[in-house]
């Protein structure tokens, strides 16, 4: 287990922005990004929300996941 940086979208009332682009009280619901640069980019298109930085337990260390997820994009 390790400590990682995740950054998720709220909007002026505290809500969450989910995975099916909709607004929750729900923390266990909230799309979480692993880079600043992408949550300040989709939270671009919600006027009114923020990005707020929290810190989570994960099984896997961000260095893994940031090279698979950089091999994903490149393909697509």
């Amino acid at each position: 287990m390790a400590m990682v940086t995740r950054f998720s979208i709220q909007d002026e009332v505290g809500r969450f922005l989910t995975n099916e682009y909709f607004f929750s009280y729900e923390v266990d619901d909230a799309l979480q990004f692993h880079c600043e640069d992408e949550a300040l980019e989709e939270a671009a298109a919600f006027p009114g929300t923020t990005v707020e930085r929290f810190e989570r337990y994960s099984t896997f260390p961000d260095f893994f996941l940031s090279g698979t997820v950089s091999i994903e994009r490149s393909a697509a």
